[in-house]
């Protein structure tokens, strides 16, 4: 084999591994790590992954004149890659120093000019032979415009984060360790690239402009891209621990705000009462209370929010807080739900809603008046009957309409009664199969159950709706309360 083949071949080689490395790369900054292709790191890739492809075939087709044409191709892509990459470089330590351009106009002049200005010298080249020109042997001939204008406004580009690097690692010592870090990895790029070329064209005496650029840009992009990714990694996860601590904080917090029977109802032993509360996110929009409002009236509520997570949660922490503020000034339930209404409508930006139902129980004639905001029928039973949804009319949910006047109802409850309140998470649960657990099954479950009331009776309520959905995601909060006289 003639050194001419063997040379080649070793082109070919190269020009596939630095191609694939930099497509790596590449693949990883997107999927892995999660950044778009408009990430100035990705638009390098990209840069780096075309300009290593067409400078191998740019190898194969220079001095050919058959190839006249994708040779010129080859090199305007080269001209354009090469300018786009190294300013994207620029832009993105730019960005890791927290250097900001005074203006836009600056920002365009500087960053976005050179590179437009490039794809029109280049389109124009054929016949202005500014940027390059093709001989008589069919080897393309570097312009002027190449060798005193794109060249050095890249290596401007690629020379400015390397005097930055130099900046923070000597003159600001001290300065924060994020900093700190890019500049070392800028600097190590920056001798990876340098150490790279030095040996072909002095050690391996090659002076191909192929191994000068794709390789050394190849390799030191892996170790820039490798280390800055990382880097973006760890910072993330440190982030998203302390969402996740945050969060968990604010489940422990709304988890406290809500009463037990054991608290509250002390002076009313003939009261069972029981909720359970199991969030589709680390917090919900979902909540339940029951408060004392005077020695012999005891108030009980659940009120579903719109939408999922923290908004829905701050939300419920407004309303809940509003009607046991007005509950404890009121005992008219619809009043109650009439005044927090038209206060909410009044400050609502991101036009939240809640349906609610509110009950108060008079302990001395068990009289209980209850108001419904666009909330589920509560399934009530007496003592020995079935369960059956207590169908009174509904009003517009909470947070709707500041004009809304609420209606209310009563029922006399007896020694025995079993009343059910809930939020939507319950029915509209679904198995795997989308079929919803529905208000048939869970009324069938509630006349079949052993026990009427208290934790055993949510306990089978919700070991029955487990056994439905399977292994479905619960896409919902789901809320039960559960008041029984005795």
């Amino acid at each position: 084999m003639t050194y001419e083949q063997i040379a080649d071949t070793l082109f070919v080689e190269i020009s596939v591994f630095t191609t694939l490395l930099t497509a790596f790369m590449l693949y990883n900054n997107i999927v892995l790590y999660k950044m778009s292709f408009k990430d100035k790191l990705s638009i390098m890739l990209v840069s780096a992954t075309v300009l290593s492809a067409f400078d191998g075939i740019w190898h194969f087709v220079d001095g050919n004149l058959t190839y006249k044409i994708l040779n010129y191709a080859c090199a305007y892509i080269f001209a354009i890659a090469m300018m786009l990459g190294s300013s994207m470089f620029t832009r993105f330590s730019l960005n890791q120093f927290e250097i900001k351009m005074s203006s836009k106009k600056l920002h365009h002049a500087l960053f976005i000019a050179p590179t437009v200005l490039t794809v029109i010298l280049c389109l124009t080249t054929p016949w202005t032979g500014l940027v390059y020109s093709i001989d008589e042997h069919g080897e393309i001939q570097y312009g002027i415009i190449f060798d005193y204008c794109l060249v050095p406004i890249a290596f401007m580009y690629a020379g400015s984060p390397l005097l930055q690097s130099f900046y923070y690692l000597i003159r600001r010592r001290k300065s924060n360790a994020e900093k700190k870090f890019y500049g070392q990895c800028i600097l190590t790029t920056s001798l990876l690239i340098a150490g790279i070329e030095f040996i072909q064209l002095f050690v391996l005496d090659l002076d191909e402009n192929y191994l000068e650029t794709s390789l050394s840009t190849a390799i030191a992009l892996t170790f820039f891209t490798t280390n800055v990714n990382t880097n973006r990694f760890v910072k993330n996860r440190e982030k998203i621990v302390a969402v996740e601590t945050d969060l968990n904080l604010a489940a422990n917090i709304q988890t406290g705000s809500l009463p037990s029977a054991e608290g509250v109802l002390v002076n009313h032993p003939d009261v069972n009462i029981y909720a359970t509360m199991d969030t589709a996110k680390e917090v919900g929009g979902d909540f339940y209370d029951f408060f004392e409002i005077d020695g012999t009236h005891i108030a009980f509520v659940i009120a579903d929010i719109s939408g999922k997570g923290v908004p829905a949660a701050l939300f419920s922490m407004t309303v809940k807080t509003m009607i046991k503020d007005h509950a404890s000034m009121k005992l008219s339930t619809a009043q109650i739900f009439t005044d927090v209404n038209r206060i909410l409508c009044e400050s609502n930006p991101e036009e939240m809603f809640a349906t609610a139902w509110i009950g108060i129980l008079d302990t001395k004639t068990r009289i209980m008046k209850f108001t419904n905001a666009g909330h589920n029928a509560p399934c009530f039973a007496r003592k020995g009957e079935n369960f059956e949804f207590l169908k009174n009319k509904h009003g517009l949910f909470l947070a709707g309409m500041d004009d809304t006047q609420y209606k209310e109802s009563e029922i006399q409850l007896q020694d025995g009664d079993n009343l059910l309140i809930y939020t939507d998470g319950l029915t509209e649960a679904h198995n795997g199969s989308g079929e919803l657990y529905g208000e048939e099954r869970l009324l069938k479950k509630l006349n079949s159950a052993d026990v009427r009331g208290g934790k055993a009776f949510l306990t089978q309520i919700k070991e029955d709706l487990q056994a439905f959905v399977g292994d479905a995601e619960q896409f919902d909060d789901i809320t039960m309360l559960s008041i029984s006289l005795r």
